[in-house]
């Protein structure tokens, strides 16, 4: 195994619908092998950038407020006034 072209071995999971997806995918194809299919999507595939930068903007204010809203209740709560 010391002479391999390929000598670094990638893993990953998936759940049995995503193993399904790829098996379908891999019928539209001649290759008959899980390593020539899925190195040449991570090769050639599409790549998809979304931006969440909005959506992480907007986790850090909701979390900021839950953190407020902890306060307010444990001050309550220990007799304090509102």
């Amino acid at each position: 195994m010391a002479n391999r072209k390929r000598n670094i071995q990638t893993k990953f999971w998936v759940t049995e619908e995503e193993k399904r997806l790829i098996d379908e995918k891999m019928k539209l194809l001649p290759t008959q092998r899980y390593g020539a299919y899925l190195r040449k999507m991570a090769i050639d595939g599409y790549i998809i950038y979304t931006d969440l930068s909005n959506l992480k903007e907007m986790n850090k204010t909701l979390f900021s407020i839950g953190r407020n809203i902890n306060q307010i209740a444990k001050k309550l709560n220990a007799g304090g006034s509102a």
